[in-house]
């Protein structure tokens, strides 16, 4: 059996410090095995979250010479040249892209597949599908693809622009833009294996086998950045580079099916995002003499509890989708749901830290969503309130917003397994819920024990003291559950200091 190709891209990129990390677990997860990526002096954090990705994927991270190269357009070239130049020898395809270009196959599982079928090509070019807002304004913390489901109809004739995966050794001298490339036009292709029609970027719009998903506006917030960035440059100060691209004519769901094993690379990245911004914070922040010795106020032991909904129903995980529900001990054994458990540690009394068990160990290769909760971790942490005796409700520290235990009427769940979700501003009925003692579960003490009770009074002084101080560093739960614990503007003080990292978890 012959072996398929390897296929790496090359990546320019300036300041994308909410996506980056998504667009490297996107690519990696169809099969790209090396990305040449140049930060283009990013002031955000994206060039740390590189870094970050490089401990999980085969990344080679460089930054380009804006004052040797001050031109933006012969940066770029000079960056996909060197890429290039970099990849003969070693792959037999590389695709240059930018930040916003993901690259979508409809009829195989990754391009290494998808790229086998060329062996009578040396370039192939890709039409462009823009990608609508989806009617979000915020900046969302899901991946790009997930959040941005809505696209342009063909009737948009920036969609016949198309994106280039070439041979590098096949590659000419003469580089033409960003989108064609120096190739013998009886040797450039089309997606399903026609010859390109002339020596142009502009094609027939072609969505039927493989194409690039461009998120050109994205939401509100990331349009905002782009015009700041780019102002006079190829766009100004209006919203008529919007009212252009922001199509949402049409939904595709399709793209969402290698969201599973995105996830699961994209884990492996936050979780290195998270030590690098504990690491830093440690090694960056001066010891103030005096102040960096606190005695540990407790051990911070945890009490786990099971969830028990005024439905008389618990939390389970629904496997294939990482989902959290509430049903019934009987269905979740029936439908082999696995249990999901609170640990309330004594140092953070007014946090839950949502977890589910592997090995007799918290487990950490699932990435578990709450419906209405952007967050993305396999432990999630909420805060705790109190409303009665043994009555509690749980809100996102991010956004405010209370689990909610609901019915479930579209009848689009196994019968007996209801939604969660993090929605409601007020605490009623479905709200509530009680914390029943999971006297055979455990859940590690903290391994940085806190020199105070974390609240409203806490300043990012404090938080910093106890980093600095701690004999080891914390585990990024314990981090996570501190943040939680204090006010927003805390928070913001100590995301300030590792730009990007922290983004994703507060």
């Amino acid at each position: 059996m012959t072996a398929f190709p390897t296929v790496a891209i090359a990546l320019f990129v300036k300041n994308e410090f909410s996506d980056i990390a998504g667009w490297i677990a996107w690519h990696r997860a169809l099969g790209v095995k090396t990305f040449f990526i140049f930060d283009d002096h990013s002031s955000d954090g994206t060039w740390d979250i590189i870094q970050s990705a490089a401990a999980v994927c085969d990344v080679r991270a460089m930054r380009t010479d804006p004052i040797e190269e001050p031109d933006f357009y012969q940066r770029q070239r000079k960056s996909f040249m060197a890429a290039a130049e970099m990849a003969k020898g070693h792959y037999d395809w590389i695709g240059f892209l930018d930040g916003d270009e993901y690259v979508y196959l409809k009829h195989q599982d990754s391009l290494p597949e998808f790229f086998s079928k060329f062996d009578h090509a040396d370039a192939v070019a890709l039409s462009w599908r823009i990608q609508g807002s989806s009617g979000r304004v915020v900046r969302p913390k899901i991946t790009t693809v997930e959040a941005f489901v809505q696209h342009s109809t063909s009737e948009l004739g920036d969609n016949r622009l198309i994106k280039s995966f070439v041979r590098p050794e096949k590659l000419g001298d003469h580089y033409h833009n960003p989108h064609w490339y120096d190739i013998p036009v009886d040797r450039y292709v089309r997606p399903d294996g026609r010859l390109v029609n002339g020596q142009d970027a502009n094609q027939d719009i072609d969505w039927n086998d493989a194409f690039v998903m461009h998120y050109i506006c994205r939401s509100m917030e990331h349009y905002i950045q782009r015009i700041k960035r780019r102002l006079n440059a190829d766009v100004g100060d209006s919203t008529v580079y919007w009212d252009h691209f922001n199509r949402n004519e049409l939904a595709d769901h399709e793209p969402l099916r290698f969201i599973p094993q995105t996830h699961r690379i994209l884990r492996d990245i936050y979780r290195v995002m998270l030590d690098r911004a504990i690491s830093t914070l440690r090694d960056t922040w001066y010891k103030v003499e005096g102040e960096n010795m606190f005695a540990p106020h407790g051990e911070g032991r945890a009490t786990v509890f099971q969830v028990k909904s005024a439905f008389d129903t618990s939390l389970y995980l629904l496997p294939n989708e990482n989902r959290i529900m509430h049903t019934t001990a009987d269905i979740a054994e029936q439908s082999h749901l696995v249990p999901i458990y609170a640990a309330v540690h004594n140092d953070t009394p007014n946090v839950l830290t949502f977890f589910y068990e592997e090995d007799g160990q918290p487990g950490t290769h699932r990435l578990m969503h709450m419906q209405r909760d952007d967050r993305l971790a396999s432990e999630l942490v909420y805060n705790l309130r109190s409303v009665g005796e043994n009555k509690y409700a749980a809100y996102n520290p991010v956004t405010g917003l209370h689990l909610v235990f609901i019915p479930n009427p579209n009848g689009d769940l196994p019968q007996g397994i209801e939604q969660v979700a993090a929605e409601r501003r007020e605490v009623s009925e479905w709200e509530k819920f009680s914390l029943l003692p999971a006297e055979k579960i455990s859940y590690a003490a903290n391994r940085a024990p806190l020199p105070f009770v974390p609240g409203k009074e806490t300043t990012s002084h404090d938080i910093l003291v106890w980093l600095v101080s701690a004999a080891v560093a914390p585990t990024a739960e314990e981090f996570l559950r501190v943040l939680a614990s204090v006010p927003i503007s805390v928070r913001e003080e100590i995301s300030y200091r590792v730009p990007g990292l922290l983004w994703t978890f507060i």
